[in-house]
């Protein structure tokens, strides 16, 4: 697998990568900054020096070879600059003997991708044999028809019910976002000066409320007077608000010109925005997802006192470990704090005073002490 793609040039490769990821030639040609007619002429060598006779077969390929743990362009930032990533994981019995050889693999969503490229990519997975299928909740319609037509294959999705509801070869992957909120929201009023803090979200969906919700509701009960300001980005059908650092920006610098001196986020990489705000006002900011501390430039780092933690690392251990011991897949699995699905970073050793009495709110959830609203 490794010696096909080496036949082809850097530029098929990047060109190979977008196919993958459902672009068209006009959309391949934006990308690179090359005409149409060049992207279609790219994509004929691709298909003859793989011997290959469609773009799905190089899609497949693609799959095939990423899963197999040969990413293309790992370090090409033109994969890396984009937004909200959705994760797949694929297991090929043909290929892979034991399911610890499997690997994580993170495909992204670009700009102005439909569901047909959705299904595409599935379809294009479950024909090459790999099984389970683990996706992310953009691909909640495409699924919903495609987990019809490959009934033998399973498939996970993360943070939604409706698609498992109707197929038994769905599972439900669920995060108690409300809950590390929660966590993040008590640490964002311990070091509120001010007594005001803000929110922003991507999207206005419910997903995101729920974060909302466990984050108010956490700083209320450290400071039941705290002040909470709140910005959507954008409401559906525009999910653009995940991938708007600029707007993000501007929401942010507002919140710290009206007296907030913490912003938690929760709208994917338009949470740069929301940290150059942070850095421009000497205030803080909240990740999400992943430990950003670690992860953003150093200009904005300093800024970023924790993230709220959603491991889909462990959601995705957890299922696959199931299917491969072959126990029952149940429709829901949920991954919160007891189970280390959600939690909050600590690397930033400005947060190091306000732990224990995080961490006593968390034992309190965990033992039921605490009810943690899921709406606003």
């Amino acid at each position: 697998m490794r010696a096909d793609f080496e036949q082809l040039t850097r530029r098929e490769l990047q060109v190979a990568a977008l196919v993958a990821d459902g672009l068209s030639d006009r959309d391949v040609a934006e990308k690179l900054s090359i005409t149409r007619r060049t992207a279609g002429w790219h994509i004929e060598q691709i298909l003859a020096k793989l011997d290959l006779k469609s773009r799905s077969q190089i899609a497949a390929r693609v799959s095939q070879a990423e899963m197999l743990g040969f990413p293309l362009l790992t370090a090409d930032p033109l994969r890396h600059d984009l937004p909200t990533p959705v994760a797949f994981i694929g297991w090929n019995p043909e290929v892979s003997q034991r399911y610890e050889s499997l690997t994580t693999t993170r495909w992204l969503v670009w700009p102005g991708q439909t569901e047909t490229h959705r299904q595409e990519r599935l379809i294009s997975l479950a024909d090459a044999g790999y099984n389970p299928v683990i996706v992310r909740l953009t691909y909640a319609g495409a699924l919903e028809k495609v987990a019809k037509l490959y009934p033998k294959t399973q498939f996970a999705i993360m943070d939604d019910w409706s698609v498992s509801a109707h197929n038994k070869n769905v599972t439900s992957l669920i995060f108690a976002d409300h809950h590390g909120s929660y966590l993040v929201g008590a640490i964002a009023a311990q070091v509120s000066k001010t007594g005001t803090i803000g929110f922003v979200g991507g999207v206005h969906i419910p997903l995101i409320e729920r974060f909302q919700a466990g984050y108010v509701a956490g700083a209320r009960m450290v400071k039941p007077q705290i002040k909470v300001l709140l910005a959507y980005l954008t409401h559906p059908p525009d999910y653009s608000g995940f991938g708007a650092a600029t707007k993000a920006r501007v929401a942010a610098d507002r919140m710290y010109a009206n007296g907030a001196d913490v912003v938690y986020h929760a709208a994917g990489h338009s949470g740069s925005g929301v940290f150059q705000a942070a850095t421009s006002a000497g205030a803080f900011a909240i990740g999400v997802d992943s430990d950003e501390y670690l992860t953003a430039p150093a200009d904005t780092k300093g800024s970023i006192l924790t993230s709220m933690l959603k491991r889909v690392d462990v959601a995705v251990n957890d299922y696959v470990n199931a299917y491969a011991r072959k126990a029952p897949l149940s429709g829901v699995m949920t991954f919160d704090l007891a189970n280390g699905g959600v939690g909050y970073s600590r690397s930033n050793p400005l947060v190091q005073p306000y732990v224990v009495a995080t961490d006593d709110l968390r034992e309190q959830i965990v033992a039921g002490k605490i009810c943690v609203p899921d709406k606003p």
